[in-house]
């Protein structure tokens, strides 16, 4: 992302927004360049090594997928061939608002995960997550924070506020929202208190 803005001349400080594993790929740029980030948005994640671990352990209430996703080859052979009926499943199971992802769209969805060679590619980062939580984590133990105002975003139903207790030590401008009336797909189940919230932040 920033080879890319640089190669586009984009200079000067920019603002980040991630949203689950985007928003682990905007918190990495912010942890390692802050000094090019303005504000830092991010939205319905638990950070490796700032709470993911603790998220992705059934024994703890954990989701029981990052699990069964980090796993070599098995989530491909278990889910080829029920792609679409998988991601209906998804969906439903993580959206409160579940008519945000009316049956079109998730085929449209599906399209993108179909094979293989596609889900193995799905998977490949969770695959990193463990390596990406020792990381952040001695970067966090080290005295490290971001410098910069952050915006921790949960759905009501899903992260709520336990991102931003997570970021609470690391990110002394820090702000928080837990979006009204919906689940992990927060910029699809409410856009309009989304970009409310979103955009009074960054502006």
């Amino acid at each position: 992302m920033r080879a890319l803005l640089h190669r586009l001349g984009i200079t000067g400080k920019v603002r980040l927004v991630g949203h689950d594993i985007g928003g682990m790929v905007a918190f990495a740029y912010a942890r390692r360049h802050p000094q090019e980030v303005a504000r830092l948005a991010l939205v319905e994640l638990a950070l490796p090594g700032l709470g993911l671990e603790r998220a992705m352990n059934p024994a703890t209430g954990g989701s029981f997928h990052f699990g069964l996703f980090m796993t070599s080859e098995v989530p491909e052979l278990l889910l080829g061939g029920t792609e679409h009926a998988f991601l209906t499943w998804w969906f439903n199971r993580l959206a409160h608002v579940t008519a945000a992802f009316p049956p079109e769209e998730i085929t449209a969805i599906t399209a993108s995960y179909t094979g293989r060679e596609a889900l193995r590619a799905s998977f490949g980062h969770y695959r990193t997550l463990l390596q990406d939580g020792r990381v952040n984590q001695a970067w966090a133990e080290g005295g490290a924070g971001l410098p910069m105002p952050v915006l921790a975003v949960g759905g009501e139903h899903n992260a709520g506020n336990r991102l931003a207790e997570a970021l609470r030590p690391i990110a002394p401008h820090l702000s928080a929202a837990a979006i009204k009336d919906s689940g992990h797909f927060v910029p699809d189940e409410r856009p309009e208190d989304f970009a409310q919230q979103l955009i009074a932040f960054l502006t």
